[in-house]
């Protein structure tokens, strides 16, 4: 019997994304950290931030983060409403990098985030934000390396009910094991289009571990010191 999981796996496959922008050498190279919530990634860019001391950014722009229109874009609007808000952070936030003076920069989350949360809902949803984005891809700047955080569900569950307040809640909204297992695919789908994605295994080892072995990614793709 075909799983859940293998259906949505099977609708991603003739999905392609659009031909984006080439890198502007004026900003920094940016790497995202991405993956399920609760997988890990604001405590791994916070030790590589320390670790390679250099700075570290939400994936939007800090101006779309007030926390009331925020719940309402997560919580409460139309799905594609939610997308263009998010994805116009995404746009914004990496504009304002080509100002920013550090040669590398951490970044939590990205348009790829977006990209997943509706993906995983719907592959239609999927496939209606790809058209979206085609006519405008072509100047609209992605990262340079992306490093998804992949641990399993119970994992994730664990971690979030560490959390609380508004974080708690709108992290809840999406916590089942079905759309976790989507979310799983929509990644490995972006990485068979995407070269510059890398998995790490965040259910065995400390956060320690973790980010030491995010680092030495790192340093292989980025002019950064060992």
């Amino acid at each position: 019997m075909t799983t859940d999981q293998e259906r949505y796996r099977l609708a991603l496959e003739p999905l392609r994304l659009p031909r984006f922008a080439d890198r502007n050498a004026k900003r920094p190279y940016v790497v995202a950290l991405e993956g399920a919530n609760g997988a890990g990634k604001t405590t791994l860019g916070r030790l590589l931030s320390s670790k390679l001391v250099v700075p570290v950014c939400l994936g939007t722009d800090a101006a779309w983060f007030s926390d009331s229109f925020k719940t309402r874009m997560i919580r409460d609007a139309e799905w594609f409403a939610s997308a263009m808000f998010f994805l116009s952070g995404c746009f914004e936030q990496m504009r304002v990098l080509r100002s920013h003076l550090n040669p590398l920069v951490i970044m939590d989350r990205s348009l790829w985030s977006t990209l997943a949360v509706h993906g995983a809902g719907s592959s239609d949803r999927l496939e209606a934000l790809l058209a979206m984005l085609r006519p405008i891809a072509a100047q609209v700047q992605v990262p340079d390396l992306t490093l998804v955080l992949e641990a399993d569900f119970e994992t994730c569950q664990a971690r979030i009910a560490s959390k609380s307040g508004t974080a708690r809640l709108l992290d809840d909204l999406t916590a089942n094991a079905a759309f976790h297992a989507r979310e799983k695919e929509f990644y490995r789908w972006l990485a068979s289009q995407r070269s510059e994605v890398r998995f790490l295994e965040s259910n065995q080892g400390g956060p320690e571990d973790i980010a030491e072995r995010a680092a030495a990614l790192i340093r292989e793709r980025a002019d950064v010191p060992a």
